[in-house]
């Protein structure tokens, strides 16, 4: 199935990358081929995805990343084609441009939440991890529980070290797998605010899939992947 449809969302006064694809798929096996819409999004877009399990939401977060390359079609994100063969360059993107909030969080159980995001900030290369770890966790109301393992903080706690750690390098592009798998109605619309007002403030373009209406009703702009024919069996 062709993905010829294209989203394309009101040019923004920020200056910065934007993201484009162009002629998306992946191939899943032999029998399972997943098309996607052509995007055009300015920098600091916001925009949720969403759409029934199967239809490839997950996948595409992983093909925007560069985890993934798809089977035809290309990602560029400003002049970085995203979707190049050679694994060096993607993975030098996602050090640098993204930032990355899994649904399960990917912690490190044996090391403290100032840890956990320092970690993030050394892979990626950045300078004084150790002070943008603690500014970033003191920014999202953990000053307090810097020193804590995972386990000894709650689920909202846990995915504000998630988010810190996605933020922390500054990245122009933040992708976030369903925010509110974890959370009660109270604390999801507390975290739904969060993610917002930190890409307001870095100027990053926010995509973040999504199953509930909570969060999907709270984006003016928003793509439903079974509407556009997506995820399609072959």
């Amino acid at each position: 199935m062709s993905g010829a449809t294209t989203v394309a969302l009101p040019p923004d006064i920020r200056t910065g990358s934007a993201l484009t694809t162009h002629g998306l798929s992946f191939q899943h096996g032999r029998e399972v081929t997943l098309t996607y819409p052509d995007l055009h999004l300015p920098a600091g877009a916001q925009l949720t995805i969403t759409g029934p399990s199967g239809t490839g939401k997950t996948t595409l977060l992983h093909l925007l990343a560069g985890l993934l390359r798809p089977t035809t079609g290309e990602v560029r994100f400003g002049p970085t084609l995203v979707s190049a063969p050679q694994e060096g360059l993607r993975e030098a993107f996602r050090r640098t441009q993204v930032g990355y909030v899994f649904q399960d969080f990917h912690l490190m159980p044996g090391l403290s939440a100032l840890e956990n995001v320092e970690l993030g900030l050394r892979v990626a290369g950045t300078a004084q991890p150790h002070a943008k770890a603690k500014a970033a966790l003191e920014r999202l109301d953990l000053g307090k529980r810097l020193h804590h393992a995972p386990h000894q903080l709650s689920t909202g706690e846990r995915q504000r070290v998630a988010l810190a750690r996605a933020v922390a390098h500054s990245p122009g592009l933040l992708l976030v797998d369903e925010p509110t798998a974890h959370l009660d109605r109270s604390r999801a619309g507390a975290a739904l605010d969060l993610l917002c007002e930190t890409a307001d403030q870095l100027g990053a373009t926010l995509i973040v899939v999504t199953h509930d209406p909570l969060v999907a009703g709270a984006f003016a702009q928003r793509i439903e992947l079974g509407e556009l024919g997506l995820g399609d069996k072959q």
